[in-house]
């Protein structure tokens, strides 16, 4: 994901359009391996100035993801906004929160991932009422109907139902 920064960086304070598609390789975070279906896009702005550049855009992926509740597999359109600061490396402090650059070329590849991996949802679900398994046989009650719910009705909260409040003060 490389952005050319040529005409940025002769133009200082002017907005310049980029636009980038293409594949992406499987990536691992956090135990999680992110799997992309089909082309990645990224669009935006670069401006520049005499420290550096700033990139904004918005990017779309699909991602091949398995549901939290019912374990099926599904594809997940996914979007996200972003806006970075590219620092030149020699000029780049160490506490900078910037990426690095070289030449007349900016990587956004390893932004793009980490503005992807904050963003990610901690768990994916096929659909927002997705129903799950049975916790007893393990029948996908999106698609099924059992008994198993109905036969043990047993809750950790049970328990309180035996309390009673009335007498005393709260």
């Amino acid at each position: 994901m490389e952005l050319s920064i040529h005409q940025a960086a002769k133009q200082l304070g002017e907005v310049f359009p980029y636009a980038w598609q293409g594949k992406l390789e499987d990536e691992t975070y956090g135990g999680r391996t992110v799997r992309f279906l089909g082309d990645a896009t990224l669009t935006g702005t670069v401006t520049g100035d005499k420290e550096g550049f700033t990139v904004t855009g918005e990017g779309k992926v699909t991602l091949a993801s398995v549901c939290a509740r019912c374990n099926e597999p599904f594809e997940e359109p996914f979007s996200f906004s972003f806006e970075d600061r590219f620092v030149r490396a020699s000029l780049r402090q160490e506490e900078d929160e910037s990426y690095p650059y070289e030449g007349e070329v900016i990587d956004l590849t390893q932004a793009f991932m980490d503005e992807l991996f904050l963003r990610l949802p901690m768990v994916s679900l096929c659909k927002p009422d997705c129903k799950g398994l049975c916790p007893v046989c393990g029948i996908d009650l999106n698609r099924f109907r059992c008994n198993c719910a109905e036969k043990n009705r047993n809750s950790a909260f049970d328990a309180l139902k035996a309390l009673s409040f009335e007498d005393k003060e709260v």
